[in-house]
Parts: C-alpha cells; structure tokens; sequence
C-alpha cells in the first residue's frame, strides 16, 4: 500500500490530493493525537471519490462557495491551474523506458491543459495551442500503449482496469474537443476550465492503475 491506501485504489482528484489531503496532513503535523482519525477520513475520502468521481471537487466548491460569491476565483480554476504539480498519488516509478515516456507524456499533457486559464482570455493565442492539445493527448494515449505492449507482464495484475480507463481517457478527450467547438459559439470558457480538469482526473486514474499494477 501507499501512504496507507489500498493499491487498487484508483481515484483521481485534485481537489481531494492537492487541497484536502494537505489540509489533513497539516492538521496531523500540528496535533500527531490525531493522526488515526485523520487516517480514517483519508480512507473514507478515498473510497467516496472513487466510488462517485467528482465527490471531493463538489465538497470543495460547497466550502468555497461564499468566496465566489464574493468575486473570487472559481474552484474549478484554481484546480486547473495546480493540477500540473507533482502529486505522490500519481508519481509513477520510471522502471522501463516506456514508463519513463509514459510520465514525460502526461507531465505535457497536464501542464498544457493546466495553462488554458492563462491562454482562453486571448483567443489567437488560444487558436493556436489547440492543436497542441490535441498532439498531447494522442502522445498521451500512445505511450499509454505502448506501456501495455511492452511491459505486458509488469502491468498484466490491471489490464482489465488499464483498458477499462484507456476507453474512459478516450471518451473524455472526445468530450473535450466537444467543449472547445461549442466554446467558440457559446463563449462558456467555466466549462472548458471543467472539461480539462475531468481529463486531467483521467490521465491521472491511468496513471495511478499503472502505478498500482507495478506494485509503486
């Protein structure tokens, strides 16, 4: 297990692993009496999220709601633009030269998607990275694949759970080009910021499926 985790666990959220976890670690630093019932809600967070994807995000939003309301800034873009970072819950070991890629490819990706709030505001410049996103994701998707043909025995514990998210990767990277055309009609850029956010949730669920079948 990592950090206590069951290794199967595969839930994938900023707002839970970049913003409540801390919180809880920093609770823990300044009071270790409550380090087991702090593990105790990481546990339940853990299984909540993975058992109903967006839990922890929607947790977020009720907490920060009177912010917004004030003129702060949404928490689906303050998400986006952290969710670049390096977390230990997605850290892959870099044990074969297609994991190696494989952590360099979603590194790109994450980094360009968490970008989008400093690039919407100018619509040329945006123009221009789309096409950017959209070699990302297919190099994504590629070193995805040939982690699987080439390191067949390493991952072969989750290959039922790596296909399974490949399709889900697929089916969000569809959505998001489906957000980016009707952004440009509808001008909602508060739904691309949550469109690449669900798809950087998803890179990082492959990435934590992979970290769990070589036994991270």
């Amino acid at each position: 297990s990592v950090l206590g985790f069951p290794m199967a666990s595969t839930a994938a959220s900023i707002a839970l692993h970049a913003v409540v976890f801390p919180s809880l670690d920093a609770i823990e630093s300044q009071d270790p009496s409550c380090a087991s019932a702090l593990q105790s809600i990481r546990l339940a967070l853990e299984k909540a999220e993975a058992a109903n994807p967006g839990l922890t995000h929607e947790l977020v939003d009720m907490i920060l709601e009177s912010e917004q309301a004030k003129g702060g800034v949404d928490s689906i873009e303050k998400l986006l633009r952290i969710s670049a970072q390096d977390f230990e819950h997605y850290r892959v070991p870099e044990k074969t030269p297609e994991l190696k890629a494989l952590v360099e490819k979603a590194k790109a990706l994450k980094t360009i998607l968490s970008n989008i709030p400093e690039q919407i505001t100018d619509r040329t410049k945006f123009l221009g990275i789309i096409r950017d996103i959209a070699a990302s994701i297919k190099d994504m998707l590629d070193a995805v694949n040939l982690c699987c043909t080439n390191n067949e025995a390493l991952l072969a514990s989750q290959k039922t759970a790596i296909d399974v998210q490949k399709k889900a990767f697929v089916r969000g990277s569809k959505s998001f080009s489906d957000t980016l055309k009707r952004y440009f009609k509808d001008g909602r850029a508060d739904n691309v910021f949550r469109s690449a956010h669900r798809l950087i949730n998803q890179t990082n669920s492959l990435l934590r499926i992979i970290k769990a079948a070589i036994g991270a």
